[in-house]
């Protein structure tokens, strides 16, 4: 019997006992008759058995697969490429690495068996057994299942979860979700910053509170030990909304298109402005307020040495969303600047620091003359010597990318690929403080980067 003349007779057998109309095809049989897949779904086994008159599935040399407790858990980068081995039909432990702040995450990842319909789907049988497990509030899951070359492809489980609800057949997976180095970097960075925020959401209400008395001072610090109970992400979560805040209310103080400093320099930081929600709203407001703004960023080599490609692509996808709003990118690597807080400066100027510094944040409406003259005299430096000094902005992408060293062509292609099929399904953030709003902006903005008209937003 061929594999063409066997996959129809399964379909028939699965329709015929389920009502189902399904497409198993002579690749799946291949697949399965070279141990690709060594547990297919219920309904599959039954009418293999059937079809080829045998009364287990074992005779048919089909394995479950149970995760072993001695197995070590996979790391989050060994999933890039297939360089780790899951166990299939089981559920395997997955580490997301810290960072400077991030103190790191567990993922618990259902890898399931697939069948592949074409190049942009693969389609996973919604079983009871996953559903429940995957409904569990008390960690973060996904759904992971993998080609013939070993490539592994993530969903999001509470996403999987609601689409299987409303439609019990064979879920798509996207072939846009394939972990590489772009949606490891997202993985990591959604994990990361939901686990700390969830953590300590309710003392960040009570921090909030505490620390009201600032919000109208035109000048202050506050210490890390007036919030001693939030962990490091919380807490420049509440500097950073600080620093926006006070940004936004002095900005009317100023009568010229104003030079933003920032002080990210890895993409741990930077994936504040893809997921924070108050940091795209200050996008928003800010780029409405001023056309044509600028923001540089110091990124000594160092700090791009020490960066994994995963976490230095959150910082170019950062770099995108400003570009998105018209805001120009320009970028020093001079180390001596490195250590200069956040500031905003025209004819005069603001100081607004939470990265880095020794508490939650410092901020300044009116600094000191000799502070203005220094922040003047860095803007003058980058207006004449940023390193990405294009005319365009996808030409100033390209370049940051470069110094990245992160692949051009790899980073257009993998945005055009995920806007056509959505991040949604990648990582759902759960904290009503994070949404991946900017981080879909970012993407949209690279896909559709040479169809944006205005001679400062792409190339012509």
């Amino acid at each position: 019997m061929s594999q063409g003349s066997l996959a129809d007779q399964v379909n028939t057998a699965i329709y015929r006992a389920t009502g189902r109309e399904v497409t198993i095809t002579a690749k799946s049989i291949s697949d399965w008759e070279r141990g690709w897949y060594s547990w297919p779904s219920a309904d599959v086994r039954a009418a293999l058995c059937e079809v080829l008159r045998v009364s287990d599935p074992s005779d048919l040399g089909f394995v479950f697969r149970r995760t072993q407790r001695n197995v070590p858990p996979a790391a989050l980068p060994d999933l890039i490429g297939g360089r780790a081995l899951l166990t299939t039909e089981a559920s395997n432990i997955v580490e997301l690495p810290s960072g400077k702040s991030f103190a790191g995450a567990e993922l618990l990842v259902h890898h399931c068996s697939a069948e592949e319909t074409g190049l942009d789907w693969l389609m996973v049988e919604p079983t009871e057994q996953l559903t429940t497990s995957l409904r569990r509030t008390d960690r973060w899951s996904a759904v992971v299942t993998s080609d013939a070359d070993g490539k592994y492809y993530v969903s999001d489980a509470r996403r999987f979860v609601r689409r299987a609800s409303r439609i019990a057949i064979r879920q798509p997976v996207a072939s846009a979700n394939v972990i590489d180095d772009l949606t490891a970097g997202i993985i990591w960075a959604v994990v990361n910053a939901d686990t700390a925020l969830l953590a300590d959401d309710a003392q960040l209400e009570v921090s909030q509170a505490r620390l009201a008395h600032y919000v109208e001072q035109s000048a202050s610090e506050a210490s890390l030990s007036e919030v001693p109970e939030l962990n490091a992400v919380a807490a420049q979560w509440l500097g950073s909304t600080f620093c926006s805040r006070h940004i936004s209310r002095h900005l009317g103080r100023l009568s010229e298109t104003p030079f933003f400093w920032t002080r990210e320099q890895r993409g741990e930081d930077a994936s504040s402005w893809l997921l924070w929600n108050h940091k795209l709203d200050y996008l928003r407001y800010t780029s409405r307020r001023f056309i044509r703004m600028r923001r540089a960023f110091c990124i000594p080599e160092a700090e791009v040495d020490a960066s994994p490609r995963y976490e230095r692509v959150l910082l170019l996808l950062a770099m995108a969303l400003m570009e998105a709003f018209g805001i120009t990118v320009e970028l020093t690597v001079d180390p001596t600047l490195s250590e200069v807080g956040g500031f905003v400066v025209a004819d005069e100027a603001i100081e607004a620091n939470w990265l880095g510094g020794e508490g939650i944040w410092r901020v300044d409406a009116r600094p000191r003359p000799r502070r203005v003259s220094e922040y003047r005299e860095i803007e003058r430096r980058l207006a004449a010597r940023s390193m990405i000094a294009v005319e365009c902005s996808a030409g100033r992408l390209e370049a940051m990318a470069d110094y990245l060293g992160v692949p051009w062509r790899w980073f257009r292609r993998r945005c055009e690929e995920l806007a056509v099929a959505g991040i949604e399904g990648i990582a759902q953030p759960r904290s009503r403080h994070l949404s991946t709003r900017g981080l879909d902006t970012a993407i949209r903005y690279v896909a559709h980067i040479d169809a944006i008209e205005g001679s400062y937003l792409a190339c012509s």
